[in-house]
Parts: C-alpha cells; sequence; structure tokens
C-alpha cells in the first residue's frame, strides 16, 4: 500500500455539513421567530467570518463558540441571549449525522486496508454527537478535534496529533483527504503530510497549493492506495 494511515476531514468530505446545517439552522430561527432569508444569509456570513478567524489563528474555539451568534443578534437587532440562541442551534446540530452519497462505503473499504482517522476543526460536543449519530464512528481508529488539542487546521499539531495516536506514523505514510484547501490541503503541506483534495464540484486547481491527489469520488481513495491513480 502506498499509504500507512488515510485521515479524513470531516465535514463536506464524510459528513454533509450543509444539510446538516440546513436543518439546525431551520430550527433555530424557527424557534426564535427570524426564519427569514435575511436571517438565514446574516447568520451564515457571521459564521463564516467566525471560522475564517479561527483558521487564520484571530480567534480561538472557546471565542467563536458564541461570538457568531453575538455577532447575528446584532446584526439583526434582537436582544436574545446569544448562550441561549447558541446552544439551542449546537445542541440540534449535534443531532444530525448525515452522510455524504458514498462515504461510508469508502470508509468501510480503505479501513479493511490500513488505519482510518479523522480530524476536524469542529466543536467537540457537535462533532461526537453527528459522528456518533452515524454508522461511520466504528471505522475510526482515531478522531482528533481542534477544541479538544486546542490547535485547528492548518495549525499540523492536528495532524502530528493524530498520527501519533495511530502508533506513531510518519507524516510521509499518511495521507489527509479533505476540501477544504486553506484549512486541509494548507495544514497537510504544514504538516508533510501527501494532500488529498476532494473537489467533486471540480473548482479551479490553485497554482500555489501544493497536491499529491485530487478526486471527484471517494471511491477514487482504494486505487491511489492501490498505486493506479495518477498523481499530479
Amino acid at each position: 500500500m502506498r499509504y500507512d494511515v488515510v485521515l479524513f476531514d470531516i465535514d463536506d468530505t464524510l459528513l454533509d455539513f450543509q444539510e446538516a446545517e440546513r436543518r439546525a439552522l431551520d430550527k433555530m430561527l424557527r424557534h426564535y421567530a427570524l426564519c427569514t432569508p435575511l436571517a438565514e444569509k446574516t447568520y451564515r456570513a457571521c459564521n463564516e467570518a467566525c471560522w475564517r478567524a479561527l483558521e487564520r489563528g484571530e480567534i480561538d474555539q472557546a471565542t467563536l463558540r458564541y461570538k457568531r451568534f453575538r455577532d447575528f443578534l446584532f446584526m439583526m437587532n434582537r436582544a436574545d441571549d446569544p448562550k441561549a440562541v447558541g446552544d439551542f442551534y449546537m445542541n440540534a446540530l449535534s443531532q444530525e449525522g448525515v452522510l455524504l452519497p458514498g462515504a461510508l462505503e469508502a470508509v468501510r473499504e480503505i479501513a479493511a486496508r490500513v488505519k482510518v482517522g479523522a480530524v476536524t476543526n469542529g466543536i467537540a460536543f457537535i462533532q461526537h454527537g453527528r459522528l456518533d449519530a452515524s454508522p461511520i464512528r466504528p471505522y475510526l481508529s482515531a478522531l482528533v478535534i481542534s477544541e479538544e488539542i486546542g490547535a485547528a487546521k492548518p495549525n499540523p499539531r492536528i495532524l502530528h496529533q493524530a498520527l501519533k495516536e495511530l502508533g506513531g506514523v510518519s507524516p510521509s505514510r499518511a495521507l489527509l483527504v479533505g476540501d477544504s484547501l486553506a484549512s486541509d490541503m494548507a495544514c497537510a503541506r504544514n504538516a508533510g503530510v501527501d494532500g488529498c483534495w476532494y473537489n467533486p464540484g471540480h473548482k479551479p486547481r490553485p497554482a500555489d497549493m501544493p497536491l499529491a491527489w485530487e478526486i471527484d469520488d471517494l471511491a477514487q481513495l482504494k486505487d491511489i492506495l492501490e498505486g493506479t491513480f495518477p498523481k499530479i
């Protein structure tokens, strides 16, 4: 096998975060009588801004947890308690273990060949809940969550921790599969791990980001492991 370990990003690589977020957001907005297109658009913008700030190291996970809701409620001119709103949303999200098509089959097949782990920048109790609600969890030999170790992708420490938990695997023998260039592929580069960009939407490949592989179907990972898939 080309690799001893395959590490996966979680959201939009294995679990359908867009659908999970849509369901949880719909529940939250309805509960607080905020179910309008403007409210949804405003929350998404505030949430995205906070996650990008986390990746840049400008805020930590504890700050992100409620800042996005404070910003959202301020923009909507609402006086609701951001902690209560945030807790309602996050509890709803933690129950949504919606899988992307082909994710379970791919993970099951890879786990029969090599060790499989997952690394995620998500909030710990949400990611634990979503994975526990999915059939993927039994196939993961390691799960490293940024909030639990105090380092978020693209910080290489999150990958090094996963490799340590998987038996001290060398970065040169590991592959990281993820959909995000700024988070996943940059983290792979920083950690000395080969990066496989999961790009089902066929976005343009950037010239300044070193990638070992690019796939549009998780089933192609089997061919990568067997050495029959073309390298970039």
